[in-house]
């Protein structure tokens, strides 16, 4: 299954060599929650589409039962906020971590598109068992298990241009990574920058409009359906309604011609494409996809 992703989306997952095609997804992940099928060398790939990254919110981590407030940045502009989680970074730079800051699509209010996220989240390098970078590619498979080196992770990204990420929520959940000997460094950046909090991804947070989690991926299959049904209209006849329970990505038939596919992209092009809460869906492919992994690769 080729996959790919919206404006940005999370995981906690184990990757294992069994994929035939190339890798290109941007996902978040919650702990040991993976938002969307595992691949498998039979699918293909989760790849990312003609959005470009997801977005959810994710389960809790080590110490959710502490923190329910927002963090101490909670009434601070998101400009403030921002140059607070550079600062926070530039720390941990200086500590020996690769990291940066990401967009907080998950954040986003509802209409917003993903280039309003706030650069507000700390990520740190994905690290295989031999500690060195995990890079996407062929070969490659995400599952929704958990995986032992990040036991306890808040937000993950997977994106063939950037690499692999992920967010600890605090130093607390280094414990029993694979960052562990870390842990008193990143914990020293935190008393350095104590205005620093990482954005909530908790599961308890409602979704904007105060709408459950539950109620959120209803909307979310609602607007998929919505989205086939006016393709149908506009010409694209093989545009069918999504499964029962999808609620993050439009399926593209594997037998779709480039030239009929390059019309569907360019027709849904930025704002017509299909969003929840202001974050695009993704897509994806089962079988040979030929056109659309040309598409993909072209884009």
């Amino acid at each position: 299954m080729n996959r790919h992703a919206g404006h940005g989306t999370a995981i906690a997952a184990v990757i294992r060599n069994t994929c035939a095609a190339a890798l290109a997804v941007a996902c978040l992940i919650g702990l040991a929650a993976c938002s969307s099928p595992a691949t498998t060398a039979d699918d293909g790939v989760r790849d990312k589409p003609a959005g470009g990254v997801t977005a959810e919110t994710t389960t809790g981590t080590s110490d959710d039962a502490d923190d329910s407030a927002a963090g101490p940045a909670a009434d601070l502009s998101t400009a403030e906020l921002e140059t607070i989680a550079k600062r926070f970074t530039a720390c941990l730079v200086g500590k020996g971590f690769d990291a940066k800051v990401t967009a907080s699509y998950a954040l986003l209010p509802v209409g917003s598109t993903a280039e309003a996220a706030p650069q507000t989240t700390v990520v740190v390098r994905r690290l295989g068992v031999d500690g060195t970078p995990i890079i996407p590619g062929p070969g490659m498979e995400i599952s929704g298990d958990s995986d032992p080196l990040y036991p306890d992770v808040m937000y993950s990204i997977v994106s063939a241009d950037e690499g692999m990420w992920v967010g600890f929520k605090n130093s607390k959940a280094l414990a029993g990574s694979i960052y562990a000997d870390k842990q008193a460094d990143y914990a020293a950046c935190e008393r350095e920058n104590p205005d620093f909090a990482q954005p909530n991804y908790s599961a308890n947070v409602t979704a904007a409009g105060g709408a459950s989690a539950a109620g959120s991926d209803a909307e979310a299959q609602k607007t998929l359906i919505d989205f086939a049904r006016q393709a149908r209209k506009d010409g694209f006849d093989w545009m069918a309604d999504p499964a029962p329970g999808e609620d993050k990505s439009v399926e593209i038939p594997s037998d779709v011609s480039y030239e009929e596919l390059r019309r569907f992209y360019d027709t849904y092009s930025g704002d017509k494409w299909p969003s929840h809460d202001g974050i695009p869906f993704g897509t994806f492919c089962t079988g040979e996809c030929t056109a659309y992994n040309r598409l993909i690769e072209e884009r």
